[in-house]
């Protein structure tokens, strides 16, 4: 008995099957065919070619600190200006963004949705210079690190502003996703990106080694030991030859070093798939971007 009732069960399970299936059960004139299907077909291809229409600009909020020079740790707001007019020369955008430096109480930065903005606070500025203080003491390469680091975060932030402005499908923790853009931003678009992108790498480890060993597990961040080494991957993925000493080192493991550049060709790919769309040219076209 229990053998027929199953049997039965997989004759009515293959007959509703049948019943819903679109090239079952129906006949020639159910099926769009001729003009009228390549016509939808053309409609669809159309659609997703379509270019999308540049309506915003980043535009650039610079606080100055009570009163004081417009200049911290070697943040010239003229420079950053320029910056923002060389990104809007390549970036398409659906809305004005705008990249406010200002006090916010406490050392941060983020990006709002809702007001698209990025917010790059002072505070956070002041703990990078206390943080790179600990490993640097020349102070012109402190302030050189400084302001590497704060780029990098820029870059980072920005991923998050792109990411909500075209609605970009990410896999996987969006944080991670915008960590590798920023990367890959200052090491193949960016002279001396390479350099920039380790000082974003360092402040990772400096912030674990303070850390000691405590660990926010639920953060929507992965832990900064992970971060450290996920950036210096891909630095090292990059050009292997050039990079080498970080392995010789010990800087980077062997066994995540023998991954790093099949890792990188990956997140290079990925992020050039997703990003041709919105850049105004290809970008090959345009000259690296000037950050010192």
């Amino acid at each position: 008995m229990a053998k027929f009732v199953r049997f039965g069960w997989a004759i009515l399970l293959i007959a509703v099957l049948v019943a819903v299936s679109p090239s079952c059960g129906q006949g020639a004139g159910d099926i769009p065919t001729g003009s009228a299907n390549q016509s939808a077909s053309s409609q669809v291809f159309e659609s997703s070619a379509r270019v999308p229409e540049d309506k915003g600009d980043l535009r650039l909020n610079y606080l100055a600190r009570n009163g004081e020079a417009a200049i911290t740790f070697g943040l010239n707001p003229d420079a950053i200006e320029r910056l923002m007019t060389e990104l809007n020369q390549r970036l398409i955008l659906p809305f004005d963004i705008q990249l406010s430096f200002e006090d916010c109480g406490q050392p941060n930065a983020s990006y709002d949705p809702e007001l698209h903005q990025i917010t790059l606070c002072h505070e956070l500025i002041d703990e990078y210079q206390g943080l790179f203080a600990r490993k640097i003491k020349d102070k012109t390469k402190l302030d050189e690190a400084v302001k590497d680091a704060v780029a990098a975060t820029f870059f980072h932030e920005l991923g998050h502003a792109l990411v909500d402005a075209w609605n970009i499908p990410i896999t996987g923790r969006e944080e991670d996703a915008v960590d590798q853009l920023s990367t890959l931003v200052l090491i193949e678009r960016t002279e001396e990106g390479e350099q920039i992108a380790f000082a974003g790498a360092l402040s990772f480890e400096l912030y674990a080694n303070l850390k000691s060993g405590e660990q926010v597990y639920w953060d929507e961040h992965s832990l900064d030991e992970q971060r450290f080494f996920d950036n210096i991957c891909l630095i090292y993925g990059h050009d292997p030859k050039k990079y080498d000493h970080l392995v010789k080192d010990q800087t980077l493991p062997v066994e995540r070093a023998e991954l790093c550049a099949e890792e990188y060709e990956r997140v290079s790919h990925a992020w050039k798939q997703l990003l041709d769309p919105y850049l105004k040219q290809p970008a090959t076209a345009r000259p690296k971007l000037q950050l010192r």
